[in-house]
């Protein structure tokens, strides 16, 4: 008997020990991104189902499956001669943060709306925690989208509503395309069409296939840009996608991240992606900012007024300033003005990267590691470099002084003179005149006067105007 009970309780010993160890087996399964050599199918799927694992996605956008498999099986799978590799599904954050204060008349969007250009027929995917899109100033834009938070069974949830904490993604959204409506704030471009492509949860998390899955989305429904302030690791598989999405035609733009005078994170360093930092009222740039060479352009980013669920509120963040750069490309997009800049025969995403380009540049001439181009400015990179208002007031002569500065390239200049006697055209570089190219015009009735200038470092033109009160003439500069 005593034999029997001993029995017993070895053998109930044993249960649990299977138990717990099953336990044990479990909380060290691991998602993972495997990257395949070919287009995944069936033998690939089955190929982790062999090795105890989940298959959660199977992508076409990349040849990927992303997956949840025991640690153990790792590198089993590896040996697989149709594997290519296996990364962890690494995590994203919402890339900001939040303090206090100002606005969108900085970059020149609103002389870009008096033009008649605000984005109509634009279409943005937002990456990001998802939008309210019952916000009394979104909900005009909004035209739908989808979710791709999973949660721990690797069911997506497909609802694309902003659940986070602070409205990551309906703040973004704001910056972009807030209503022209009289009500709260307005946007770069007031009139695009956003979608809610939700990739980060509630928390403001994400793995690296969400992401994926959102560009997919994005190129599968024809989006003209694609806005992520998400920041994170290098991934193989999301360097694939990011590239894969730019080359089929998304504009594709990202926070730098809050590195506080760190590296640029990812997915913005990558090539195919343009990188933003963040600045303050002043140009400066914000303490908070990334910075590297990865930088491509600068925006604001400090105390930015956006829409949040039930209202508006302030937030800083490089978030912020990634938007700022996706709407003015709604506004180049949309104006009907672009060119194609690069000899492709296509008027592309390309194109667009290029006129971005015209930007007001801050910090050491030309490109620099902190602002990139410069500060993006919408009525450069829209209307031309320079559309500038030369008027004489007859007050102190400095009042009425205009002054541009151009980086190296090749610039069409063209001055329209309204009722002015005389407009003084001063050019310097380095602090010194260049006589050879600044001119003195007279006139005696209207004029149009058109030339180039070939820039190789930075010049500065200062124009003063003479005549009677309130005479004007008219400035247009354009890269070429």
């Amino acid at each position: 008997m005593m034999n029997l009970q001993k029995y017993r309780v070895l053998l109930y010993f044993c249960i649990i020990l299977i138990i717990i160890s099953g336990i044990a087996l479990g909380a060290t399964d691991r998602d993972v991104i495997v990257g395949f050599k070919n287009k995944p199918g069936p033998s690939e799927q089955a190929l982790i189902h062999s090795h105890g694992g989940l298959v959660k996605k199977s992508f076409h956008l990349i040849p990927v499956i992303s997956a949840r498999v025991p640690e153990n099986e790792i590198e089993e799978i590896k040996k697989d001669p149709k594997v290519a590799y296996i990364e962890d599904d690494k995590i994203f954050d919402a890339a900001d943060e939040y303090t206090d204060s100002w606005g969108m008349q900085h970059i020149g969007s609103d002389m870009v709306h008096n033009q008649g250009i605000n984005g109509t027929g634009i279409k943005i995917a937002v990456l990001d925690t998802g939008i309210d899109d019952n916000h009394e100033d979104l909900k005009g834009n909004y035209k739908g989208g989808i979710g791709f938070v999973q949660n721990s069974d690797g069911i997506v949830n497909p609802s694309n509503y902003d659940d986070s904490t602070y409205s990551h993604g309906t703040h973004v959204s704001g910056i972009i395309a807030a209503e022209k409506n009289d009500i709260g704030v307005v946007g770069v471009a007031p009139n695009a069409s956003i979608y809610a492509v939700k990739v980060l949860d509630g928390s403001g998390s994400g793995l690296a296939s969400w992401i994926i899955a959102g560009l997919q989305w994005a190129v599968e429904n024809n989006m003209d840009i694609a806005t992520m302030s998400i920041k994170g690791p290098d991934s193989i598989a999301l360097h694939e996608a990011v590239d894969n999405a730019y080359n089929s035609g998304v504009l594709l733009v990202a926070a730098g991240g809050n590195t506080y005078g760190g590296s640029v994170q990812y997915p913005a360093a990558y090539n195919s992606v343009i990188a933003v930092s963040a600045i303050d009222m002043n140009d400066h740039i914000a303490g908070f900012s990334a910075i590297g060479p990865e930088i491509e352009l600068a925006a604001p980013g400090v105390g930015i007024l956006s829409t949040v669920k039930g209202g508006y509120a302030l937030m800083d963040g490089t978030s912020m300033a990634a938007p700022y750069v996706a709407g003015v490309a709604a506004l180049i997009l949309s104006s009907g003005l672009i060119e194609d800049l690069n000899g492709d025969l296509a008027i592309d995403n390309i194109d667009v990267r290029e006129l971005l380009h015209n930007a007001k540049d801050l910090g050491d001439p030309g490109r620099d590691n902190v602002y990139g181009y410069g500060m993006v400015d919408a009525q450069r990179a829209v209307l031309g470099i320079a559309n500038i208002t030369i008027t004489r007031t007859n007050g102190p002569l400095s009042n009425d002084v205009k002054r541009v500065d151009l980086s190296g390239g090749t610039y069409s200049v063209t001055i329209h003179n309204n009722d002015l006697s005389s407009l003084n055209m001063q050019v310097s570089e380095n602090g010194l005149i260049r006589e050879d190219l600044s001119s003195r015009y007279r006139f005696k009735k209207f004029a149009d006067i058109s030339f180039d200038l070939n820039v190789e470092s930075t010049l500065e033109i200062v124009f003063i105007p003479s005549g009677s009160k309130g005479s004007t003439a008219y400035a247009t500069i354009k890269k070429k």
